[in-house]
């Protein structure tokens, strides 16, 4: 494999060693990697430049230029009062020599400001920018050094007023006032500190999800800013914040840490994840672009799907939300702070930084939970977690184990009651209950788990398919060492306590190993499968809700009379998922022998786009079978007659299977158009 290779631009005065930037060319052949290296070259020695003086300009926003001379100010006067505190009386000739020099300083100061020489600036300036984690352009501005070299000669002038024998406070009253400060106490105290505001957020905001969400917004500011007072957050920071974190990879943070053994991982900073996820889209990008004879519409879906996924507007906008608690966790401690970016503000920004391309796109990947396909449902139930595996390990490979423990229930459970995961990977083996004639779940039923809402808190009858495999059964013959939950294996992989993560992780490789891994269909969104099967079985919403814990459901959930309780069993009961559960030899319990839910395989329709976004080429394939059942190109150059019998054709041979259609958005949309076309 050969890798492009070069070294990262640095400043003049950057005494850090050198780094280098190592990209993949995703070629064995030599001649192939020379043409992407020269390609991957040009484009990036002219982004560098962009790079290189974007870095080099340093402007300073008007609010910014305002900070860094505000806590120039502030800093003087903090160390008028701690000096004014500790003074000893001095004589009459200190005291006007001292005022000698302070005057003699200030007629310099007015012969440089007449010369436009602020060099005597840098050293006010620099401690203040370094509080507050500015960088200076250098040179310095006009405008800068004008207002620092007054703000400079009046600073002196309070200290001569103070030396005289005037009390710092009343010396100052006039700088203060021209400057829109009211309350000299609290504005010479050190400012609130970013870190400070975080953790007045966690007192504020307590719950385990809420200072997670806070941990992830604050590592992000404390990189891009540094621990700043929070006063300094301003408007145009949040947007060059957000527009910096509108590049992560969605997936930022997942890929190092610590490894398999238990080492320490190498700590990889967000902007270096960032610059190799540029690189990468750079070198994605040039390829796609040079592929001839294809549309641009057709070549921005490919780049969809091969850019590296950044994180969505969802994302974005949780980090602005955290961003504002601990704003106004802040002004509880005193702080005066600005007001945090409106959605819509934030939105136009991130817009605004797209650059002047044809081909541009900002791959995202949101996740969309469907509800999982009939095939794929039955792909799960006829897989060797219930069929037979080769070891608790080996959940995926065929062999002759079933082992009924979380593995093989929790999925059952979530596909028949519509369950969050977390519901169910709590449950208690108390739990388990009779009511009415009827085994039933209390979900979310102890104290110490009162669910994600007040609706949470549920009886939930247990499905006829778990009761003829065995569940009740299997339950009753826990051993008492077992511990008081339910699946204690699976909520035990969890160490910080978010057991439907760790879980989720875990089950999602053994779906991608038997083959029914999907970005969209994933674990989580048989909870939406379940329900989509009641409302095809016209189950109520009031019971529906009720089944899934969800909100304003019209049931009050815990206290059910025997017909409610009848009623649920009967609803719960209506997912028919054609299983045939019957017995073995060599096992002990009932097993599913079959599952006839998939009446035919998913048909795979891919698309081709034309320049106007509609499909080009349109191709329906079999998985089981060599040749498509149906292939079209030119698609655009058809019209009438000719037109309306390929859309028959096309639907003669989809309307009866069901389809797993493009995931670009664009492609499905082509799709259906054309199937609307006749």
């Amino acid at each position: 494999m050969f890798y492009f290779r070069k070294r990262l631009p640095t400043g003049p005065s950057n005494s850090a060693p050198n780094k280098f930037i190592c990209l993949s060319l995703r070629t064995h052949l030599p001649l192939d990697a020379v043409k992407r290296a020269a390609r991957l070259l040009s484009v990036y020695e002219k982004k560098e430049i962009e790079f290189v003086d974007a870095v080099t300009k340093k402007n300073l926003s008007p609010e910014m230029t305002k900070a860094v001379l505000m806590e120039a100010m502030r800093s003087e006067l903090s160390e008028m009062i701690a000096e004014e505190s500790q003074a000893s009386p001095r004589s009459d000739a200190d005291i006007d020599q001292r005022v000698a020099a302070l005057e003699t300083e200030n007629r310099q100061l007015r012969r440089a400001a007449r010369n436009k020489q602020w060099g005597d600036m840098q050293t006010i300036l620099q401690k203040a920018s370094a509080l507050i984690s500015v960088e200076l352009p250098d040179p310095l501005p006009n405008d800068l050094g004008q207002r620092a070299n007054t703000l400079k000669r009046r600073l002196n002038d309070v200290k001569i007023a103070v030396d005289e024998g005037d009390d710092v406070r009343t010396a100052c009253r006039d700088l203060l006032t021209d400057n829109a400060i009211e309350g000299f106490d609290a504005f010479v105290q050190a400012p609130v500190s970013l870190a400070q505001a975080k953790a007045k957020t966690d007192e504020l905001y307590p719950t385990t999800s809420m200072k997670r969400v806070t941990a992830g917004a604050y590592r992000l500011l404390e990189e891009f800013l540094g621990n700043v007072p929070i006063s300094t957050i301003t408007k145009d920071r949040q947007k060059e914040f957000l527009g910096w974190a509108s590049r992560l990879p969605r997936t930022q943070g997942r890929g190092h840490g610590r490894n398999r053994h238990g080492q320490a991982g190498k700590t990889v900073t967000k902007a270096e994840e960032i610059s190799k996820a540029d690189a990468e889209d750079l070198l994605v990008l040039e390829e796609v672009r040079a592929i001839a004879d294809v549309s641009d519409a057709e070549k921005k879906a490919m780049l969809a799907d091969r850019l590296v996924p950044r994180v969505t507007l969802d994302t974005l906008r949780k980090h602005r939300d955290a961003m504002n608690r601990m704003l106004k966790s802040a002004e509880d401690l005193g702080a005066n702070v600005p007001v945090a970016i409106s959605y819509r503000d934030m939105e136009r920004h991130i817009k605004s930084l797209a650059p002047e391309d044809a081909l541009y796109v900002r791959a995202t990947k949101p996740k969309i939970r469907m509800s999982w396909t009939k095939e794929r449902i039955s792909m799960l139930l006829s897989s060797p977690i219930y069929s037979g595996c080769a070891s608790e390990h080996r959940r995926w490979q065929r062999g002759k184990l079933i082992i009924r423990d979380a593995d093989y229930w929790v999925p059952l459970i979530v596909l028949t009651i519509g369950s969050r995961i977390a519901e169910i990977l709590l449950l208690k083996r108390s739990d388990v209950r009779f009511r009415d004639g009827h085994y039933v779940l209390a979900i979310a039923s102890g104290a110490d788990n009162t669910g994600k809402t007040e609706d949470a808190k549920r009886l939930v009858p247990i499905p006829q398919m778990l009761i003829d495999l065995g569940f009740i059964k299997w339950f009753q013959a826990l051993e008492q060492d077992h511990g008081v939950l339910l699946f204690p294996e699976a909520a035990g992989r969890s160490k910080s306590g978010e057991v439907s993560s760790a879980y989720g992780k875990h089950l999602r490789r053994i779906f991608d190993h038997i083959g029914i891994g999907d970005f969209d269909e994933d674990f989580y969104a048989l909870r939406k499968t379940f329900s989509s099967m009641l409302k095809r079985e016209n189950v109520d919403d009031g019971q529906r809700q009720a089944i899934a814990g969800h909100r304003h459901g019209s049931i009050i959930n815990v206290h059910y009379t025997a017909n409610h309780i009848n009623d649920l069993k009967h609803a719960v009961d209506k997912a028919d998922f054609k299983l045939n559960i019957g017995r073995k030899r060599q096992y002990g319990f009932p097993v599913i022998l079959s599952c006839d839910l998939a009446q035919g395989s998913t048909l795979d329709i891919e698309v081709i786009l034309g320049d106007d976004n509609e499909a080009e080429t349109i191709t329906v394939r079999d998985p089981r079978l060599a040749d498509p059942l149906f292939d079209c190109s030119k698609i655009g150059k058809l019209s009438g007659e000719g037109l309306k019998q390929l859309v028959a054709k096309l639907r003669e041979v989809t309307d009866l299977r069901p389809l797993k259609l493009p995931k670009n958005p664009l492609k499905q949309a082509a799709f259906e158009h054309f199937q609307a076309l006749a």
